[in-house]
């Protein structure tokens, strides 16, 4: 006869589902709405001063609504700290643009300390965004390091100012222009600022583990522009099979227009399909690829859907004069969230198991808002 213990021989149901959780978003449009709409009055109302607190109120909304098995992520950065930095974003750009017609050296010194100093913010941001998110308690960090903020931010904020003062110095040379090919480096510039944040992610004192490099990261960006060539093509084709149709038949003739009608409608749609593919690729790979120490998360958006959720988004709120905003975040955050499962086979409470570390001091993160870089995590 066999021993048949069912409670030493079978495991629970429940034990391997406890190693694999997926991201949850409990907030809704409606409730994001009252938020939003009273930020944006009092943001108004106060000439932008708001806009900081408004900020802390958003990031608070959609960090305690999103949860990892059971518990909810929170921010806790002090609004004044964001609106010190963004009233040196303000000083900064004033600066930027309106030093040369001062004089030539003042715009020469601004240019330098635009060098000097933006690299540096761009750090204190990450560091200031990332050392106040919390999770049951933990802080996030990031330890990139000074001078790796330099090699990865000097070169984009060279292209940023660099075409301006150009200009200005000599704007009737006609090469002074061609410093935005630059631009075309923009993958590149893009994947090795993504390489920096993810590869010095931290959870309390937890180094993450990050193998790829930016010529991976940059890979989204060559698909889409193929992707783009390849819809731009095929309108051009279907224009020239519109002009071959329509031969002497007048223009009005339906026949005639619905080749032309079609062309434009997928020439439109040439110009909307690379932002969502790159978001959709780009952030697959980088968070796939981001583990910690018995932590491994899994990012795993479709382009389709997410397609058509921005299509979506963009068409209601055009047609509810930007009220539908708000809607749209929810929205787009949620099916973000959604997309994200966090593995610990190890077990998730042994996986957060982490020191704490301080809070980092840091005042660039309205700057790095006002220059439009990303620091959504």
């Amino acid at each position: 006869m066999h021993d048949t213990d069912d409670s030493t021989t079978i495991l629970p149901p429940t034990v391997a589902a406890e190693t694999s959780h997926g991201l949850t978003f409990s907030g809704s449009g409606a409730e994001y709405f009252r938020i939003w709409i009273v930020n944006l009055l009092l943001t108004v109302a106060t000439l932008g001063i708001y806009s900081a607190w408004a900020k802390t109120r958003r990031l608070q909304y959609f960090y305690r609504n999103t949860q990892l098995a059971g518990a909810g992520f929170d921010f806790r950065g002090d609004p004044k700290a964001i609106l010190r930095g963004r009233i040196l974003a303000v000083v900064v750009l004033a600066a930027y643009h309106y030093a040369f017609g001062f004089s030539l050296n003042a715009g020469m010194v601004t240019i330098a300390l635009l060098l000097i100093g933006v690299p540096f913010m761009m750090r204190s941001a990450l560091r200031f965004r990332l050392s106040n998110t919390v999770y049951r308690g933990l802080p996030f960090g990031f330890s990139g390091s000074v001078t790796r903020a330099y090699l990865v931010y000097l070169v984009p904020v060279a292209i940023f100012v660099l075409p301006g003062a150009l200009l200005a110095l000599n704007p009737k040379n006609p090469w002074a222009g061609a410093v935005f090919l630059l631009y075309l480096a923009w993958p590149l510039i893009h994947g090795a600022m993504r390489t920096y944040q993810h590869k010095h992610l931290m959870v309390g004192d937890q180094q993450a583990t990050f193998p790829l490099g930016m010529m991976n990261l940059a890979k989204p960006y060559l698909i889409a522009l193929l992707m783009w060539l390849g819809v731009i093509v095929l309108s051009i084709v279907v224009g020239i099979v519109a002009a071959i149709l329509a031969g002497g038949k007048k223009a009005t003739d339906f026949g005639t227009t619905l080749p032309f009608i079609i062309g434009m409608a997928i020439f439109y749609i040439a110009l909307l399909l690379p932002g969502p593919y790159i978001v959709v690729r780009l952030n697959n790979r980088a968070w796939s690829a981001t583990s910690f120490p018995g932590v491994r998360i899994t990012c795993a958006m479709q382009f389709w859907p997410y397609l058509r959720l921005q299509v979506v988004n963009v068409l209601l709120t055009l047609l509810t004069l930007g009220l539908f905003r708000p809607f749209a975040a929810v929205r787009t955050w949620r099916y973000r969230v959604e997309h994200v499962t966090v593995d610990t086979p190890d077990g998730f409470e042994q996986a957060v198991l982490a020191a704490r570390r301080p809070a980092a001091a840091a005042a660039g993160d309205g700057v790095a808002d006002f220059l439009g870089v990303d620091l959504s995590w």
